[in-house]
């Protein structure tokens, strides 16, 4: 069968509607759609993620994947950077036309460009590989809608947010410095977004746990302080001189993209 490439005509998954809006998932183990060609990689995370109450299926390609999207209704979809029969940008993108699942990308040394443009075609975030169990377990389940994980963009919400030299797409769940694409973790995501519509105003570290975290701050907590250096990070930002994230001490943070320095 020869390769789709993202030019291709490619109809929505079998029996799935375009746009469909995915209702809240029923109890029991996650059900994940896994793309894996590799034998023995597929049959190690059937064993392992068995253990994290997830429920595997898997697909050898990318084709496959298109056809149990529809059939399967999985809570997830996990894939490689180099699905075969379509190409990644064409999996995700004809998967996102049909459903808002979460789509996971595994990407290894090399797989930079790959994944900006899945990123970029609607992909949820990317997670390193060789897959590190309990960090792809808790990937997997912080990328769900509402309580299990990151809160679900609210009804009516903008799509895009746009401060200054920031964009945040909402329901393409991208962020974009500069017109470069950011891949982001789902609390990160969480945090940005929160700054971004309280942009210029400075916000608690309890307003930002509870809006993203869903629960009471704990006493003691640098969980915080720790996905804020990580967003600096990524953003290319500094504590000391910050262009966009600014520290006020005792209080919180403040997003300030006006004077872009």
């Amino acid at each position: 069968m020869p390769a789709l490439t993202s030019s291709a005509p490619v109809p929505p998954p079998s029996g799935v509607p375009e746009a469909e809006v995915r209702v809240k998932r029923s109890e029991g183990p996650l059900r994940v759609l896994l793309v894996e060609p590799e034998s023995e990689q597929s049959h190690q995370l059937v064993l392992s993620l068995s253990g994290h109450d997830v429920d595997i299926t898997v697909c050898v390609d990318g084709a496959e994947a298109l056809l149990r999207v529809g059939m399967a209704r999985p809570d997830a979809l996990l894939t490689n950077s180099a699905p075969p029969e379509v190409e990644l940008e064409t999996l995700v993108r004809v998967t996102r036309r049909a459903t808002d699942i979460p789509i996971l990308i595994g990407v290894g040394p090399g797989d930079s460009q790959r994944a900006m443009r899945a990123l970029a075609a609607g992909a949820t975030a990317c997670v390193n590989r060789p897959y590190r169990i309990p960090e792809l377990s808790a990937l997997l389940r912080g990328s769900l809608p509402g309580p299990e994980g990151v809160p679900a963009v609210e009804v009516g919400a903008s799509a895009a947010l746009r401060s200054g030299d920031l964009e945040l797409d909402a329901l393409g769940h991208r962020l974009f410095v500069d017109g470069h694409p950011v891949n982001l973790a789902l609390r990160e995501f969480g945090i940005m977004d929160f700054l971004l519509r309280h942009s210029g105003r400075v916000v608690s570290r309890e307003e930002l746990w509870t809006e993203v975290w869903r629960k009471p701050l704990p006493p003691v907590n640098n969980t915080i302080a720790v996905h804020i250096r990580r967003l600096r990070h990524k953003l290319g930002d500094s504590e000391s001189q910050p262009r966009f994230i600014h520290t006020v001490r005792g209080i919180g943070y403040r997003l300030d993209t006006a004077s872009g320095g």
